[in-house]
């Protein structure tokens, strides 16, 4: 598994060294902060041995025979999306031709990070397929979602699409969570606009070219989010640990998707808009 290039300069230890062991396998504390060092990070060794132990007592790392590494378990709680998107629906080719059909797409996921794994899919495939005739891609959030999860392929990914045709994303919130996830985004080349209050309703929105996705969250999860989200005062003050149980944390959020010109256009031009004033 390898983490966001989005973070790679970012001032979170936890971050830097998870990294580090993604690239390097297994590594000693002495490695490993001799490798913060050279990627730029002012720490001391002790600070960095304390991170260390940390991560271990959280279940992120694992210790053996004085060397680190990143535990399969942790990584795996990432991963677990992908057996479900395996059996329903098929495939996205699958999920396209429906659509093409004038038929609905609907399918319940299971967690937040099998929801933003299968939107960028989404969006990523229809990337490949369309020209960028079709107007850049639009994501309406009750709050920014992370991109903090996304490996390398993901990123590139992300940024094939940016770089392609543009991302804008809106937020009803406007935290300083959501300032450091607009920072992530905007390193990326997307546009972000926060705080537009009346940009979502019951469900959140992500128009592709004439698909629409609508993410219907449950609610007492959707408040789950925002409660921690009220937790971050600033980027040091964002629990890894806790925010990566929310986001794997068993949920049932129902993703509807319908394929309408009219509508999708009207909804991309409501949300370009605001990034006009």
């Amino acid at each position: 598994m390898k983490i966001d290039p989005l973070i790679a300069e970012g001032n979170d230890t936890k971050i830097r060294i998870i990294r580090i062991l993604d690239e390097n396998g297994a590594l000693n504390a002495k490695k490993i902060h001799s490798k913060l060092k050279e990627n730029g990070a002012p720490i001391s060794y002790q600070a960095a041995h304390k991170a260390l132990k940390k991560m271990q007592e959280n279940g992120v790392l694992r210790c053996e025979d004085s060397q680190f590494s990143i535990d399969p378990k942790w990584i795996s709680k990432t991963r677990e999306f992908i057996n479900s998107l395996e059996k329903e629906p098929d495939s996205l080719k699958d999920i396209f031709s429906r659509l093409d059909s004038d038929k609905t797409v609907s399918f319940t996921v299971n967690s937040d990070m099998e929801m933003g794994y299968f939107a960028l899919d989404f969006a990523h495939y229809f990337n490949k397929r369309f020209k960028k005739d079709e107007g850049p891609v639009i994501f309406n959030f009750h709050f920014m979602w992370t991109v903090l999860p996304l490996s390398h392929k993901q990123f590139r990914m992300f940024k094939e699409i940016i770089n392609k045709r543009g991302v804008y994303a809106t937020s009803c919130e406007d935290l300083e969570y959501d300032e450091i996830m607009k920072r992530h985004w905007e390193k990326a080349g997307a546009k972000v606009k926060l705080g537009v209050k009346d940009i979502v309703s019951n469900c959140e929105v992500i128009v592709a070219g004439d698909y629409i996705i609508n993410n219907f969250w449950d609610p007492k999860h959707l408040e789950w989010n925002i409660e921690f989200t009220k937790t971050v005062n600033d980027e040091k003050s964002l629990d890894y640990s806790e925010f990566y149980k929310v986001l794997c944390a068993q949920t049932k959020t129902e993703i509807v998707i319908i394929k309408n010109k009219q509508v999708a256009e009207s909804l991309r031009k409501r949300a370009l808009d605001y990034f006009s004033k």
